[in-house]
């Protein structure tokens, strides 16, 4: 955490030229927002699971959450996090390489104008997408970037130290039957985590749910037929209902950054 506590704010202080303002995103950075202005939102940033982005279509998981957020006003960029780590090469963690990833696309976004940071951002994880979730959800590093709350899916949590110095509100969202990343492991750190009546750990946690349990198509392959294997039905449509719950709890949708 050190490491990263010396290396993030130079990049949050770095000032972009012109020239870096009129560059196109990096491939690894896919914006799926309310509209194509410029317009001050709310904003979210994805951090995918192992298996990569996918074709972002109706029926993939983050272009169907994404247009879920989008619907509240919500600007959504989705993160190619195995694209984006050989583009940056950061050290440290799962978590803390995915920091520094956040803040570098966010750096990018507001050279363009987008993401504004004076309005309220969120940053969603799934599974070893949520190291770099709670990392930035415990570490000035997402404070500092202007997220306000973070949400994870199934999350790893190996690379989180204990006991874990929550940040700002957290839901996660994970299946009792999950033995890729088990309900006990998230447990055990949001037991142990340094406590702020201020900052709440939610954990939904939806009986009989593996991993992926929010997976109902293949993300390459999102017109497919097959269902996913661990997808259910009933724990993905309660997980939408407490992310809804949570954000309006929170205030973060698109009412909530009128500065025009």
């Amino acid at each position: 955490m050190r490491r990263l506590a010396m290396l993030l704010p130079a990049l949050l202080l770095v000032t972009p030229t012109t020239a870096q303002m009129a560059m196109p995103l990096p491939a690894d950075i896919l914006v799926q927002t309310v509209d194509s202005d410029t317009k001050p939102r709310p904003w979210a940033i994805f951090f995918p699971r192992a298996a990569g982005v996918g074709s972002l279509v109706p029926g993939n998981q983050y272009a169907d959450l994404a247009a879920f957020l989008n619907q509240r006003g919500i600007d959504v960029a989705i993160i190619d996090g195995d694209f984006a780590l050989k583009r940056l090469n950061p050290v440290g963690s799962a978590g803390e390489k995915r920091a520094v990833i956040a803040v570098d696309a966010l750096g990018r976004l507001r050279a363009q104008g987008r993401f504004d940071m004076r309005c309220p951002g969120i940053v969603v994880g799934w599974s070893r997408g949520g190291e770099g979730a709670l990392t930035l959800a415990s570490s000035t590093s997402g404070t500092d970037s202007g997220i306000r709350a973070a949400i994870v899916y199934y999350p790893s949590v190996g690379g989180q130290p204990s006991p874990w110095p929550q940040r700002m509100p957290v839901l996660a969202l994970q299946g009792s039957a999950d033995g890729t990343a088990p309900a006990k492991k998230l447990e055990a750190l949001a037991a142990k985590r340094v406590r702020n009546d201020e900052y709440p750990f939610v954990i939904k946690l939806y009986p009989g749910a593996k991993h992926r349990f929010d997976v109902a198509r293949p993300v390459d392959d999102p017109a497919s037929a097959k269902v996913g294997k661990d997808f259910d039905a009933k724990a993905h449509a309660d997980a939408l209902a407490a992310i809804d719950a949570f954000l309006t709890e929170r205030a973060i949708s698109g009412e909530s950054c009128a500065l025009d």
